[in-house]
């Protein structure tokens, strides 16, 4: 290796750079180098722009509801009144319909115990032996006793009352209003 070392053939002139380990080739480099230098464009920075803050301009929000909105609370403002007064009226039913119920069956007990008092306190024998002796009653005869045959049918005659003349909107309008206060009326 050392021999190797010695053969090495180094150029005349110094390498100066990174071209120090480019044995052969330093013509190449030094014809670049021995060139005149061109001239370099500078391109000067942008001017800077001074930022300035502006002014903050004052925006009044105007804050509003919308129509649409308005009414839709005032139809759902309604359909919880109307809501309410329905539940009102079903628990003042449902009292009054388990009330009336206990007195269903209050009065059927009753009733039984009248009835079972009634055929207790009547014999039909006893009625008839009463009103043929006491009374002086007597049985139909079969020559009484006349029954009635018709070849006429019947008829029935259905009178139209003035409410039901009544089939305009007007009319109908002015009907639902009428039941509508014949509610509250009732209600209160």
């Amino acid at each position: 290796m050392a021999t190797a070392a010695r053969n090495v053939k180094y150029t005349e002139k110094p390498v100066y750079g990174s071209l120090a380990y480019d044995y052969g080739e330093t013509e190449i480099y030094r014809e670049r180098t021995q060139r005149p230098v061109e001239r370099q464009v500078i391109i000067p920075a942008p001017p800077r722009i001074k930022e300035q803050a502006a002014a903050a301009a004052k925006v009044k929000t105007k804050q509003s509801v919308s129509p649409f909105a308005m009414i839709g609370y005032a139809c759902a403002a309604v359909l919880i009144v109307f809501t309410l007064m329905a539940k009102i009226q079903l628990t003042e039913i449902t009292d009054t319909s388990a009330h009336l119920e206990q007195q269903l069956s209050d009065l059927k007990v009753a009733q039984n115990r009248l009835l079972i008092n009634y055929e207790k306190a009547f014999n039909l024998t006893e009625i008839e032996e009463y009103a043929t002796t006491q009374l002086g009653m007597q049985r139909p005869r079969d020559e009484q006793i006349f029954y009635l045959e018709s070849t006429v049918p019947d008829k029935a005659v259905i009178l139209s009352g003035e409410d039901e003349d009544k089939t305009g909107l007007g009319d109908r309008i002015f009907d639902a209003l009428s039941s509508i206060a014949e509610y509250f009326k009732q209600n209160q």
